[in-house]
């Protein structure tokens, strides 16, 4: 950490107060929670609902433009299904 420049504390303080990227981060996890708690009920998470909402088309998609559509990666994806799939959704 020799030539690691210090950030001094009232720069943290700004970015805290006045950074979009943070602000939108918290308020992305403040929505997950109040949607997590009202799925609750029927078992699924928002992120779950998200995917089942992906999938629910005449015909199966394909999984590059449902990663597209969620904004994850292919394995990702894949990983996100699996639960789905055990429990038969």
């Amino acid at each position: 950490m020799s030539n690691v420049s210090v950030i001094p504390f009232a720069t943290t303080i700004l970015v805290r107060d006045s950074c979009l990227c943070l602000h939108a981060q918290r308020a992305a996890r403040a929505l997950a929670r109040l949607f997590d708690n009202a799925l609750k009920p029927v078992g699924i998470n928002n992120g779950q609902f998200s995917l089942l909402m992906s999938l629910n088309r005449p015909e199966p998609p394909p999984m590059g433009p449902v990663a597209n559509l969620l904004a994850m990666d292919r394995t990702t994806l894949t990983a996100a299904l699996k639960p789905l799939e055990r429990r038969g959704l």
